[in-house]
């Protein structure tokens, strides 16, 4: 029986930790993050052609500090959970890349290929990737970036976790670059041999060439952050 390592925000892939139960491994759920909101003026977004919700906790923060949409807005997300969300609380379909749940693949949506003249509003948290603001202003669309939470260190503050990790762990969830680096470090020296043996689970290339130690062969990319992608590929491996 695997011993999984699932660092996300608590509480953010339920259907994943469920599934896994299931299958009889021990799961432990960590994150090194805590999201905290940003102070902002209420934002007037009725003028929108359409909107991109870059995550759930996007979603979560602008419904709660009561922003408001264009009835007739069209809606995008980068992976089906934010785009279920986003649906749900602003009572508009909004779509998202079928296969691959990335930037990228949400910019290859034909929609998105001509943008001339249109008003366009990114809802995110502080910091990340600009592809998605540089690419709707090589497009000819105008946009507004919309700040709405912050992403803060948590610190580790028991020690003894970590070498039960070491001692316990053999598979390791990431789908964040943020949480892979907070993680590395809160991590002693010698703790490489046990990342170079573990089972590494992410979503994506970029984020498996920030492992250190790990072997190609001991990476799975699932190319999609979602739950249905990260359950198949631990499920598929008899985990």
């Amino acid at each position: 029986m695997n011993n999984v390592l699932v660092i996300q925000p608590l509480h953010s892939r339920q259907r994943l930790l469920d599934a896994m139960h299931a299958a009889g491994a021990a799961v432990i759920e960590h994150s090194f993050i805590t999201i905290e909101p940003v102070k902002t003026k209420i934002v007037d977004l009725t003028h929108c052609d359409a909107v991109i919700w870059v995550s759930k906790n996007a979603v979560l923060q602008a419904h709660a500090q009561g922003i408001n949409l264009n009835p007739r807005v069209r809606m995008y997300a980068v992976g089906p959970g934010t785009a279920r969300l986003a649906a749900e609380l602003f009572n508009q379909p909004c779509q998202c890349p079928v296969t691959e749940h990335a930037s990228e693949s949400l910019l290859n949506l034909p929609e998105l290929i001509e943008l001339n003249s249109q008003r366009w509003a990114i809802l995110k948290g502080k910091g990340g990737r600009e592809l998605l603001a540089n690419s709707l202003v090589a497009r000819g669309a105008s946009f507004e970036n919309v700040v709405l939470y912050q992403r803060v260190k948590k610190p580790l503050k028991d020690p003894e976790l970590v070498q039960r990790w070491i001692s316990e762990v053999d598979t390791i969830v990431v789908t964040s670059a943020e949480q892979l680096s907070y993680f590395l470090s809160e991590l002693p020296r010698d703790a490489a041999t046990w990342l170079k043996h573990c089972w590494w689970v992410v979503p994506s290339q970029r984020l498996a060439q920030l492992i250190p130690f790990a072997e190609p062969d001991s990476i799975t990319i699932t190319q999609s952050a979602s739950e249905s992608a990260m359950i198949d590929a631990l499920t598929n491996s008899g985990t």
